[in-house]
């Protein structure tokens, strides 16, 4: 089968870790024997415009057996988002008319996310007639940040995808509540594991303290972090024996930072900074707990990920890992309550023997490894092509 990707973000030079779970998944897909191709229109913020490069570029990349073409351009009107929507959209009907006059026309398109990657396959469904499949992840439909006039561009996806899949069921749900998406569009599949890259590591690992818990996200609000110091200070200050690792970067740093101070727990908490799909899965390795705070997920692929290291994961009910967690692998407390974390943290922590890593792998690889994903895209894209 000819698939081709289109992503509203995907990796670039700049920021290699954007939109990393899509490559993934196309990697998945075209080990198990299809034809993919990726094309992304990529335009950025004029505020980080250079003279050198005025006009819109093209270029193209084989990238380990995936052909990727890509527009590299500005982003004109700060001020006015939907020219920069339309001129998006425009980029990328010229990057698949591009595509097809050297590989052929794809028999089905996946985009990721309906704004725009969805908005881009729905404008070649109505001039080539491809059928296509979405999946979405943007959590701005939870949080209500969906302008007016974008909602068109959704409306135009529903008309026309085969499917609209979701990584998670209540993100199905919101769609469906909030935003008016048929129930017989929406599907639920998972995001994939690397389970060849997060795996159980047999080497003796020696770290200081002696005990770790960890979290890696962007330092944002959303995030949850603030939470997390709070109910870290109510049960292991002045502990030195027990740890709390932040990896990842972002705007809150300087105020988690302060917050650390402030709570007296300075001493215990280490801010990884931002780290490489190698170092977040050897940070992983290393703690004994993974904790997830957000106030919000679609998905929450480092617990996963977490968990294909066979690390037990306390997380949030927070829209996403309610399909992830269970009783082999961890608990869930309510988003934003700070002594239930810090009580899930230190009951998590007293019987942590209790959770068996090797069940914890066992389970992860069953519901979320390349192999079962990637089944039940096929079967899906099938559907489409055959009209069910």
């Amino acid at each position: 089968m000819h698939i081709l990707i289109i992503p509203s973000w995907y990796p670039t030079k700049r920021n290699p870790i954007s939109g990393v779970f899509f490559r993934e998944q196309a990697h998945a897909l075209r080990k198990a024997g299809h034809q993919i191709g990726v094309v992304y229109p990529e335009r950025r913020s004029i505020k980080e415009f250079r003279f050198k490069v005025i006009r819109r570029k093209f270029s193209k990349e084989d990238d380990n057996g995936i052909v990727t073409v890509r527009t590299h351009g500005w982003s004109w009107f700060p001020r006015i988002p939907h020219r920069n929507a339309r001129l998006l959209i425009n980029d990328g009907l010229d990057l698949f008319e591009l595509y097809i006059k050297q590989y052929g026309k794809p028999d089905i398109i996946h985009a990721h996310s309906m704004l725009y990657g969805g908005a881009i396959s729905a404008v070649i469904h109505h001039k080539y007639s491809v059928p296509f499949v979405v999946t979405e992840h943007f959590s701005a439909y939870a949080r209500g940040r969906i302008k007016a006039w974008q909602k068109d561009y959704l409306y135009d996806v529903y008309k026309n995808a085969s499917k609209l899949i979701t990584v998670s069921p209540e993100l199905g749900f919101i769609l469906n509540e909030r935003y008016g998406c048929p129930n017989a569009l929406l599907e639920f599949v998972p995001n994939i594991v690397d389970t060849d890259v997060f795996n159980i590591s047999n080497k003796p690992i020696l770290k200081t303290p002696p005990f770790v818990f960890l979290n890696v996200s962007a330092l944002t609000y959303n995030k949850g972090h603030h939470i997390l110091l709070n109910s870290f200070a109510k049960k292991f200050m002045n502990n030195s024996e027990v740890g709390l690792w932040l990896g990842g970067a972002g705007e809150e740093r300087r105020n988690l930072e302060q917050q650390a101070a402030q709570l007296g727990i300075s001493q215990n908490v280490k801010f990884l900074g931002p780290l490489s799909r190698n170092q977040v899965r050897d940070a992983m390795q290393c703690c004994d707990i993974f904790v997830l705070p957000s106030l919000y997920e679609t998905f929450g692929v480092v617990a996963i990920e977490a968990m294909a290291c066979g690390k037990p994961v306390i997380a949030t009910r927070c829209g996403g890992p309610e399909c992830i967690v269970n009783d082999i692998n961890g608990m869930l407390v309510s988003p934003n309550d700070i002594e239930g974390l810090a009580q899930a943290m230190n009951e998590m922590m007293k019987k942590l023997d209790q959770y068996d890593s090797e069940l914890i792998r066992k389970d992860c690889i069953s519901r979320f490894s390349e192999g079962t994903v990637t089944k039940r895209l096929m079967e899906i894209y099938q559907d489409t092509l055959d009209g069910r």
